[in-house]
């Protein structure tokens, strides 16, 4: 017999009942989040709730809340008694998250090695660098760099390899928001991604598992020589 929740469910598809519309804080974390993302806020720079309060309209309670699930997905830095500041990466942070990243993915290689499935959204995500242009794209370009590494750690089919890129994924993104020269043009970016596709397409660990760690090894090189 259907559960009170699954029926209900089924009533409110039947009835075509809206979803509720999004949260103020939900509005607020989207808003910072592309404000951060874009560079509109500098490396180890301050959000400063009154500041942040005018600018959105919005009051100390919802800016916080905001903000805090900003930290939880490493947009943002909380410090005791100052408040909230975009994080600012050093040698070591980047050393340590293109280590983790490369970590995670390489369990992911091996496990889509073994079924031979390419994502789709990783393909897609190609296509928009392919169709992309350089400097106008750099922030689409970014979101493509996370779709694709995205997509390949889902495509493993693990839940908690999943989770564990998710928790890391934020800091990659702003990593490479911060210092978007990471590639001469977008070309060369899509390039270097289907190469990476191909390697997966070979069906052999190994090729794979090389190409992609030549890509975490070059990616790092060129992030700490833009410092």
């Amino acid at each position: 017999m259907p559960t009170l929740h699954a029926r209900n469910q089924a009533e409110d598809l039947e009835m075509n009942v809206e979803p509720l519309p999004a949260s103020a804080v939900e509005i607020l974390t989207h808003a910072l989040r592309r404000r951060i993302l874009s560079g509109d806020f500098r490396p180890g720079e301050f959000l400063r709730d009154v500041k942040m309060c005018e600018e959105h309209s919005t009051s100390r309670h919802t800016f916080r809340t905001a903000a805090q699930v900003l930290v939880t997905q490493g947009l943002l830095r909380q410090i005791p008694n100052r408040g909230f500041v975009v994080p600012e990466f050093g040698p070591d942070d980047i050393v340590d998250i293109t280590r983790v990243r490369g970590a995670i993915e390489g369990e992911a290689i091996r496990l889509i090695v073994l079924t031979g499935v390419i994502p789709p959204l990783a393909l897609e995500a190609v296509e928009v660098m392919r169709t992309s242009t350089l400097p106008s794209d750099r922030s689409l370009l970014v979101a493509a760099d996370r779709d694709f590494h995205r997509a390949i750690v889902a495509a493993s089919g693990s839940p908690r390899l999943k989770r564990t890129y998710s928790d890391l994924e934020g800091e990659i993104e702003l990593l490479l928001a911060q210092r978007q020269d990471f590639y001469a043009t977008a070309e060369e970016m899509a390039e270097e991604h289907e190469r990476l596709i191909n390697s997966l397409r070979s069906r052999h660990y190994d090729t794979a598992r090389e190409a992609f760690q030549e890509h975490w090894e070059d990616l790092q090189i060129k992030l700490l020589d833009q410092r």
